[in-house]
């Protein structure tokens, strides 16, 4: 991936996206794929994962990327923020459903995902809980631990994750009865795309499609082990999303 300096991007006006440097973090990873499927050009900024990044806080007032930064417009952070000016700049076919009931579905599994108290979010406190368990409360100062942990939800995150994942896996059966590969309707959506992507916490490609640090691929890992037994329809469907519609290795 090729990225620009912080300066530089100050200095432009098309889209900007900060995202975590060297990692494949699935919020970034989504959003610049949704980006590229709707045409939009865009530059990367780097940004360090775990630690202050002080200078993008002072531009942007915000810590977590991906940040995207478009003219003067304010910085957008979350997911449907990002898809929707992905609509408004993009061209080509709309990776949001025209019909309202579809369209209501997908904005759901997107916030069930990429959201606070989502599969991400719960997927990274199982993460991060083996760290606390073993170093205790001064852990609790350190920057992932102190923007993202809470014991009290970390107690209940894998009730969170098996139960956004039960859901994703009866909507894809319910998919394939009715003839289609896509988690929505017959078309590639945006959660098809988050999907893809999210997935990668649960069974990441290897290091020759998906070439994460070990340290990263390590804990990740502890998603899946921590759940025991999963739906192996959640791959498959993502496999196929991958296979017709995304790029491979996942560049970062």
């Amino acid at each position: 991936m090729e990225y620009i300096s912080l300066e530089q991007a100050k200095q432009e006006s098309g889209v900007r996206i900060i995202c975590t440097r060297l990692v494949p973090g699935p919020w970034g990873e989504a959003a610049k794929a949704i980006l590229r499927l709707r045409k939009v050009p865009f530059k990367v900024v780097a940004q360090a994962g775990g630690e202050e990044n002080q200078e993008i806080v002072e531009w942007t007032k915000h810590r977590n990327a991906p940040i995207v930064m478009y003219k003067d417009e304010s910085p957008r952070v979350r997911a449907m923020e990002i898809i929707e000016l992905a609509e408004r700049l993009g061209t080509g076919p709309s990776l949001l459903p025209e019909d309202l009931t579809d369209r209501m579905l997908v904005v759901g599994i997107i916030n069930e995902l990429a959201g606070e108290d989502g599969f991400a979010w719960n997927g990274r406190l199982l993460m991060l809980k083996p760290g606390y368990e073993k170093q205790g409360e001064k852990i609790l100062t350190t920057p992932m631990y102190k923007d993202y942990f809470s014991l009290a939800h970390a107690e209940r995150a894998l009730h969170r994750v098996r139960e956004i994942l039960d859901y994703l896996s009866s909507q894809i059966e319910a998919q394939r009865d009715r003839g289609s590969k896509y988690l929505v309707g017959e078309t590639l959506s945006a959660a098809d795309v988050h999907w893809a992507y999210f997935s990668q916490m649960l069974d990441a490609y290897p290091h020759e499609q998906n070439p994460m640090p070990g340290f990263l691929r390590k804990s990740w890992g502890i998603v899946a082990s921590s759940l025991g037994e999963y739906d192996p329809v959640l791959i498959e469907q993502r496999d196929a999303i991958f296979a017709e519609h995304l790029e491979l290795p996942i560049d970062f």
